[in-house]
């Protein structure tokens, strides 16, 4: 079941209505179809590696010293890796690399720890000659929201789809016609019927009951570095030329040398 399959589409590959498809999740105790698509992941056993008995929230303990911290970090972000690979659609990044190479403009919305993440991903797009603007202050994250028009593409980061801007900002950006770009927990969030297309992060970590958010900085980097890699494989030769080119300016206005000088 592809993630970005609607309920009638699923409903007309499986020959059955659409009243059919939400039973089937009602009766299966989920909220809806991408509850279901959650569950039907997580329930797959070994599913790319996904091991049992890995808390997230809490992967290490008092008085561990530095070799258990490393192999309790290690767990930790190789099951989420792992996690993220089998929520996220490869059909929603085609389709969200498709909006962002089209886009006259690409604009990313996120805040606190999230903002790290997006400014790696402008710097990544600005080495292959694509502005994309990350606005920190959240006036200027309202005034994107109010200014965004037609050839623009907003990506939104929230995970759980809460936040002071986030919801606001959807409801504004889908009124004006703008598309929404969402990366958010796989689970249900309120933002989910707003966005053109969505990046699944791994649910698996809590929002508050944690000891820092490794398992969702880790699943955000690999959903934006999985968006930059599918934005650069479309012209793999002409954007490694343009980097490579970029590189070599650097250097020759000092301050740098290049990796093969000693």
């Amino acid at each position: 079941m592809p993630w970005g399959e609607s309920a009638k589409q699923l409903a007309r590959r499986a020959h059955v209505s659409q009243a059919t498809v939400y039973r089937l999740c009602e009766k299966l105790g989920c909220s809806g179809l991408s509850d279901l698509r959650v569950r039907i992941a997580s329930a797959l056993p070994a599913f790319r590696g996904e091991r049992a008995g890995v808390d997230v929230n809490f992967p290490v303990r008092a008085g561990q010293g530095g070799r258990e911290v490393m192999g309790a970090i290690e767990r930790d972000l190789a099951q989420t890796l792992a996690a993220t690979a089998n929520v996220l659609d490869p059909c929603e990044l085609d389709r969200a690399a498709a909006l962002v190479l089209s886009a006259g403009r690409v604009f990313v919305l996120a805040t606190a720890g999230n903002v790290a993440f997006a400014q790696n991903f402008r710097f990544q797009m600005a080495e292959i000659g694509r502005v994309v603007v990350v606005p920190v202050d959240e006036y200027e994250q309202r005034l994107v929201a109010s200014s965004a028009g037609e050839g623009d593409v907003v990506i939104l980061v929230s995970f759980g789809g809460r936040g002071f801007v986030a919801p606001s900002a959807a409801e504004l950006l889908s009124r004006r016609g703008v598309p929404v770009v969402l990366v958010a927990s796989a689970g249900v969030t309120p933002l989910d019927h707003l966005a053109e297309v969505k990046l699944a992060l791994s649910p698996q970590e809590d929002h508050a009951r944690k000891v820092s958010p490794f398992a969702t900085g880790a699943s955000l980097l690999y959903v934006l570095d999985a968006l930059f890699a599918r934005v650069f494989v479309e012209d793999f030769d002409g954007n490694l030329a343009r980097r490579l080119s970029y590189y070599d300016g650097i250097v020759s206005m000092g301050g740098c040398s290049r990796a093969t000088d000693t």
